[in-house]
């Protein structure tokens, strides 16, 4: 009989953990909510992730307070996230960089984005790269750009923000698969970048809709074609580079993940309150402006499988590219 007793208590003692876990799942939140975001202030990265979290922090009863913490690729941010209690109360607003491009970038990382996060919504699943070029440049389309590109191999250089590791990857891609024979110009500054390819110190630009959009609307430079798979959908009239150029698709995207092990039902009240804000009237022309689109939260499941796939695509690329991890 003590025997048998003791078995019982053995078995009420390690139940008791997962009955703590399951009750603090319940009473969720009791307090505050931080989202760690992996850039600075004032990004696009920045302002979605803004955005998400005041919608999220209206239906559950207590804030999300967004925190910056920029610097080394996003990797400060990803590992303080992956190193969090996995309670619910540490989210982070994570993109393309930090969980595909770093993994092929760097020979080491202080996290394992496979296995140290829990997926909980897709926020943008449509973020492409755009091709421009100075607005003097005798070139009016892709077509027309590839043909002067090899005209003068050597002689035309494309710029692109090489903080933004999928700018970097799509001016590479470009310019192989084109055969185009570009000088590639690495800038450390989004803002010079587009200043230089405005006044013609580099004649192409990669960069994001956005970062170009003063620049084309000043008429300094002409945009030509989007990195998507498809058309963006604010800019219809906007080839897609692979129309031209089978392959050369460079598309970045936002979710927000948590740290592995946080309960199920915390994740799933998360994907809910985040899809219910991405299918609001205004959030799609607010993503247009960062030249941005979603197709909204999908599940946690369909959000980890998209971003394994994201992955797996990362790995083939730099193989092709030869990308050396530093």
């Amino acid at each position: 009989m003590g025997r048998v007793l003791s078995l019982v208590l053995a078995c009420v003692i390690a139940a008791l953990p997962v009955s703590a876990q399951a009750q603090t799942a319940q009473a969720w939140p009791t307090r505050p909510i931080k989202l760690v975001v992996p850039t600075g202030a004032g990004t696009a990265t920045d302002i979605m992730a803004r955005l998400v979290a005041g919608a999220v922090g209206e239906h559950i009863g207590q804030p999300v307070v967004v925190e910056n913490m920029p610097g080394a690729s996003g990797i400060l941010a990803h590992q303080a996230v992956a190193r969090s209690t996995p309670d619910g109360y540490t989210l982070l607003f994570t993109n393309t960089s930090g969980m595909s491009i770093n993994a092929v970038s760097f020979k080491t990382l202080p996290y394992d984005p496979g296995r140290d996060f829990t997926a909980v919504a897709m926020v943008c699943s449509l973020g492409p790269q755009m091709v421009s070029v100075n607005a003097e440049l005798p070139v009016t389309s892709i077509p027309e750009f590839f043909a002067y590109a090899k005209a003068n191999r050597g002689k035309l250089s494309i710029g692109f923000d090489n903080t933004a590791g999928a700018a970097a990857f799509a001016a590479k891609l470009l310019n192989r698969r084109a055969d185009l024979g570009l000088v590639e110009v690495p800038y450390r500054s989004s803002a010079q970048m587009t200043q230089d390819a405005a006044s013609g110190v580099v004649q192409v630009l990669m960069s994001s809709i956005a970062a170009a959009r003063a620049m084309v609307e000043a008429g300094k430079l002409r945009r030509l074609g989007v990195t998507s798979a498809s058309r963006f959908p604010a800019l219809p009239d906007l080839p897609a580079v692979r129309e031209f150029a089978p392959g050369v698709v460079m598309n970045g995207w936002f979710a927000v993940v948590a740290p592995a092990a946080t309960p199920s039902t915390i994740i799933a009240r998360l994907n809910g309150e985040i899809g219910a804000y991405l299918k609001g009237p205004d959030i799609q022309q607010r993503l247009y402006t960062f030249g941005l689109a979603t197709e909204g939260a999908g599940t946690p499941d369909s959000t980890a499988q998209f971003i394994r796939t994201d992955q797996a695509q990362w790995r083939t690329l730099a193989k092709e590219l030869d990308v050396e991890p530093q």
